[in-house]
């Protein structure tokens, strides 16, 4: 089965702001099985880049907002941190495989397809 990779860039307005998982914690503890995450940061330290294999496109969409099959620890964590993003003013974008792009919206804490 083809996997399917999405990344995410997040950027923080100093270092003085926490990233939102060393705020929170990782919502992803129960698709271990579904997902690969590896994450860097560059040398300033105010951007994340994030790679999300899943393994499967499936498995991806399954686990987006809406979704009826979307894990519930996830569904919660990520309210968290889309309000967490909001409250200190951090950026992301989303760029999947299939070249979909989403920016995170800070005025009703989603992420939007452009």
């Amino acid at each position: 089965m083809a996997t399917y990779t999405v990344t995410k860039v997040t950027t923080r307005p100093n270092t003085s702001t926490q990233w939102p998982w060393e705020s929170l914690s990782s919502g992803y503890g129960n698709l271990s099985e579904k997902v690969v995450i590896s994450t860097s940061i560059d040398s300033d330290n105010l951007v994340q880049t994030s790679s999300f294999v899943w393994a499967s496109k499936t498995d991806y969409t399954q686990n987006l907002r809406g979704a009826d099959t979307r894990d519930s620890v996830l569904n919660t964590k990520q309210d968290e941190y889309n309000t967490y993003m909001k409250t200190n003013n951090i950026t992301s974008r989303i760029t999947e495989e299939d070249g979909t792009v989403r920016d995170f919206n800070s005025s009703n804490k989603t992420f939007e397809e452009e």
